[in-house]
């Protein structure tokens, strides 16, 4: 079993393990020889919120390098927070900032190559960090994350998960603006009622912890994409809501995704989950798209 390879795009990489950090400790990469696979199953988070996303290798490295005996594929299972720290001093666009307006704790022009090792029984992630020290003298970091390979039983296990044709598809608003949103109304309530038709209205409806006080929100006009998706029954009135009740700590862990931008679209599965897919870039030429399941809350349900 062999990888190695240099990430190519830091900043992205990043952004997509801050995003599944706010979700998860723990999370398993499926390593494979054109894409790789981020996954967050749902007994990882208190809310139920998985995630199945899949970016292409050629978005995040070069001289990418896998062999293994499982058709080229690795599975592994990564600690969250150490790796951050290490992304973190590759980047040089986040981080504590200093007097000169630069990242104090990352290396500016840095060069990031990984590969999969041991010390002695455990193995490890291998990063080797070179670059330049906010003063400009070259400097190299180096660092070691372990890790878990995962067995063809633990791989058997891990399974998307199994949710009805959506009833609605819709180009979400811009994610900063819509996790502001949220965030607000999680003062009020603890749950939000997530609702839209073929109209492209969607209505963010929420009931104040007291009773006493319902409030929503709503959007006009926005995008429905066209699907694939093959359907021979009669379809719904256009003016139709189709709607999902869903934790609002659930949706703003998804929200977060906001670091990664590009376009979000939302599928309502009515009564049974919020799908959210976040492209990364164009949608029909992304370099990948990280996909959220969020379950529906029923009533009674306690998290």
């Amino acid at each position: 079993m062999r990888f190695r390879t240099h990430i190519s795009n830091v900043q992205l990489l990043h952004k997509i393990v801050r995003s599944l950090a706010a979700l998860a400790k723990l999370c398993v990469i499926r390593l494979s020889p054109d894409k790789v696979h981020f996954i967050v199953p749902g007994n990882e988070g208190r809310d139920g919120v998985q995630v199945w996303s899949q970016v292409k290798v050629s978005t995040l490295f070069t001289e990418y390098r896998i062999e293994s005996h499982s058709d080229n594929e690795i599975w592994l299972e990564v600690h969250l927070d150490p790796l951050l720290k290490v992304l973190r001093s590759a980047d040089s666009s986040v981080g504590s900032i200093n007097d000169t307006g630069r990242n104090a704790t990352s290396l500016t022009e840095a060069d990031v190559s990984l590969k999969l090792n041991k010390k002695g029984d455990q193995p490890v992630w291998a990063f080797e960090i070179r670059g330049r020290s906010p003063n400009g003298r070259p400097m190299t970091i180096m660092h070691d994350i372990n890790v878990r390979v995962l067995g063809p039983r633990r791989q058997g296990e891990l399974n998307e998960p199994l949710c009805p044709p959506p009833d609605i598809h819709l180009v979400l608003p811009n994610l900063t603006d819509l996790r502001n949103l949220v965030s607000r109304l999680g003062h009020m309530a603890d749950d939000v009622e997530v609702s839209a038709n073929q109209e492209g209205t969607m209505v963010f409806a929420v009931k104040s912890k007291t009773g006493r006080v319902n409030l929503s929100t709503q959007w006009r006009d926005l995008h429905i994409p066209t699907t694939n998706a093959e359907d021979e029954t009669e379809p719904a009135p256009a003016d139709k809501m189709f709607s999902c009740t869903v934790s609002i700590r659930g949706l703003q862990k998804f929200l977060t995704s906001h670091l990664v931008g590009g376009t979000a679209i939302a599928c309502i599965c009515q009564a049974h989950c919020l799908i959210a897919y976040v492209y990364i870039g164009e949608v029909h030429e992304a370099g990948g798209v990280l996909t959220f399941f969020i379950p529906a809350k029923m009533s009674g349900d306690e998290y």
